[in-house]
């Protein structure tokens, strides 16, 4: 019988990354290395510190630059060596990188279209409130949330969202149909009036051209 057929792929070198499967690899871009500075700042944190004081860093920065500044040739020396060294290492790395493929700047455009797509998010929401669009009804859970949000900060002794909506999540699953009909009340109220308003908005020409969104998040879902 004839041997078996090795599938799998076969593993290469490619610089920067060692070795790898064909078609496998992940590009990661190189870091910007540190500047002297910011190398004699990483090694000195500890005592500037302990000299400014903690819990500033702001004072910790205004210390570390004061002391940078007074520093003579000499006591740079070493800080500026180990940063010429580290760009020499970050622009081989970065050679390789664009070598394997690599697009100089992704990680960083990647950032800012996210950042970008918050602020969109937040354009929207605002040109809704400007539209005069009725703002979405809270259900009987979020209603619920929002009577005892106190009394669940000062039981879980935090403030934290993901802390407290864990908290009230639990409660409200363990809560009777009969604790829960206030809440569901006073949301099927509130439903109703955002239905006939929503209703009233669109016959007086808002949402025209189908431009009425839902709004995004304002909810906490049950869990």
């Amino acid at each position: 019988s004839s041997p078996a057929q090795d599938l799998s792929l076969p593993s290469v070198w490619l610089p920067g990354f060692g070795h790898t499967s064909t078609g496998m690899a992940e590009l990661s871009e190189p870091t910007k290395p540190q500047c002297s500075y910011w190398i004699w700042l990483s090694e000195n944190r500890a005592d500037l510190t302990k000299e400014a004081g903690p819990g500033s860093v702001a004072l910790v920065a205004k210390l570390g630059g004061q002391k940078w500044k007074a520093m003579s040739d000499v006591a740079k020396k070493p800080f500026e060596a180990k940063a010429a060294v580290a760009k020499q290492e970050y622009e081989k790395k970065m050679a390789d990188f664009l070598a394997a493929g690599g697009v100089k700047g992704k990680r960083k455009a990647e950032k800012a279209a996210k950042k970008t797509g918050g602020e969109s998010k937040k354009a929207k929401k605002d040109a809704r409130a400007a539209s005069g669009q009725p703002k979405r009804p809270p259900s009987g859970y979020w209603l619920f949330c929002t009577d005892k949000r106190q009394s669940f900060e000062k039981e879980a002794g935090s403030k934290s969202g993901p802390v407290i909506a864990k908290m009230a999540g639990a409660k409200w699953k363990a809560m009777s149909d009969a604790q829960k009909k206030p809440y569901e009340d006073q949301a099927k109220k509130a439903k109703a009036e955002y239905t006939k308003a929503m209703a009233e908005w669109k016959a007086s020409g808002g949402g025209a051209g189908g431009e009425a969104e839902e709004e995004d998040g304002e909810e906490e879902e049950e869990e």
